[in-house]
């Protein structure tokens, strides 16, 4: 394929850190060794100045006279203007938004399509969230924005279906795409023998079967109701409790009430409790564990379940969220129905310790067939491609029909 020149833009890139963040990162290195031109733009994030855009390629940051910096949000009628100026002397072949709940995304899509006349591309990577009394008007408005998008991606089923039933209406025959984020499975890989002993070594393990939780302590990522999930686990399981150790990793506002259930149901004793860590040390994390636990039911693309299988090891989770695009139930993981299936399912491990390895295994498998940036960049180039196919294109359900073919 010729070389493409990308806008990739979203209200959410580094200097805050983040699933988006790291993914757009990643996938403007790729494309860059691909031989494509990606050019990141965003806004200036004031408020976690100063700080260095150190990258290998362009990133260009447009402020916004409007700053939410709890959402880490940015827009205004002038970034608008500024923005159209922009792709005038860039000259982009397409756009790629991330996130069409960011107004960033969505008032670039309009500039690169309407005013442009750039085609654009744009990654859903979560759940729409807005409470019912403020569909009326977010939803609504979300819909008539959106209208300027040609092709719209999701990153797991379940994000998909989610997608699908927020656009509605007038767009209801935009089709959406599954794509899901990629994964350096060079980097992100299993242990040899010594790396792994090493890595147990540093949390003063020795025979112990240990549990891995890493992510934000909210509501919906129920990290609080692990503690109970473990403690019913232990109950119906052969394992001494002595024999478990559990690490979990993260902050967040339920992590107050982790902490209180940690202790009130007795696992606080096999348990160690760190803050967020940076990506680059979560490796050993992963090469020292066992079992990772993802219990959350709103998991649009966990990361961390692909880290997990990318590095061999084996997950427990949810099979409402999008782990079940990852997990093979019975042969790469575990997926429950319920907190209490997920507590049977935890002692199923725990009893099988032999097993976890063959699990681990086989989700490495997956990882390398499905989600390895080789797999994930040529699927989206082909995106791309018929996109571009599509701008001028009268009969656009046939060109969709040939793409999904494409990318079977």
């Amino acid at each position: 394929m010729e070389s493409l020149k990308i806008a990739i833009a979203s209200d959410w890139f580094y200097p805050k850190v983040g699933g988006i963040e790291s993914h757009i990162d990643e996938l403007a290195r790729n494309l860059l060794y691909k031989g494509h031109e990606p050019l990141v733009i965003t806004h200036d994030y004031r408020y976690m100045k100063p700080y260095v855009d150190s990258f290998p390629y362009q990133v260009k940051r447009f402020s916004g006279f409007v700053y939410f910096r709890k959402h880490h949000v940015s827009m205004g009628v002038e970034q608008i203007w500024r923005i159209n100026e922009f792709y005038k002397r860039e000259g982009f072949d397409i756009t790629h938004v991330h996130s069409i709940y960011s107004p960033f995304s969505v008032a670039t899509s309009g500039v690169s399509r309407g005013l442009r006349n750039v085609p654009v591309v744009a990654t859903n990577h979560s759940f729409y969230g807005a409470p019912k009394y403020l569909d009326v008007i977010i939803g609504r408005f979300l819909r008539k924005n959106l209208n300027k998008i040609d092709t719209f991606i999701a990153v797991s089923t379940p994000v998909a279906r989610d997608t699908k039933n927020l656009l509605g209406g007038d767009l209801n025959d935009r089709h959406i795409l599954v794509l899901p984020n990629g994964i350096d499975t060079e980097k992100w890989r299993p242990p040899e023998p010594e790396e792994r002993e090493q890595a147990r070594r540093g949390l003063g393990l020795r025979d112990e079967l240990m549990i891995l939780y890493l992510g934000r302590m909210t509501e919906r990522k129920q990290a609080h109701r692990i503690p109970f999930m473990l403690r019913e686990a232990l109950r119906i399981s052969n394992i001494p409790k002595r024999k478990v150790k559990v690490v979990m990793v993260g902050n967040g506002p339920t992590r107050p009430v982790l902490e209180k259930n940690l202790k009130s149901t007795g696992i606080g004793e096999i348990t160690e409790v760190y803050d967020f860590m940076e990506r680059g040390r979560l490796l050993p994390l992963y090469w020292a564990s066992d079992i990772i636990l993802m219990p959350g039911i709103l998991e649009a693309f966990p990361v961390v379940g692909l880290e997990a299988m990318a590095t061999g090891r084996m997950v427990i989770g949810r099979n409402e969220s999008g782990l079940s695009d990852m997990v093979v139930d019975g042969v790469t993981g575990l997926l429950a129905k319920s907190e209490e299936d997920m507590a049977k399912r935890i002692a199923w491990a725990l009893d099988n310790r032999e097993l976890l390895p063959v699990m681990g295994e086989e989700g490495r498998k997956v990882v390398k067939e499905k989600f390895s940036w080789e797999v994930v960049l040529s699927r989206l180039l082909n995106i791309y491609r018929f996109t571009l196919e599509m701008r001028d294109d009268v009969d656009r359900r046939y060109r969709f029909y040939k793409l999904v073919r494409g990318l079977e």
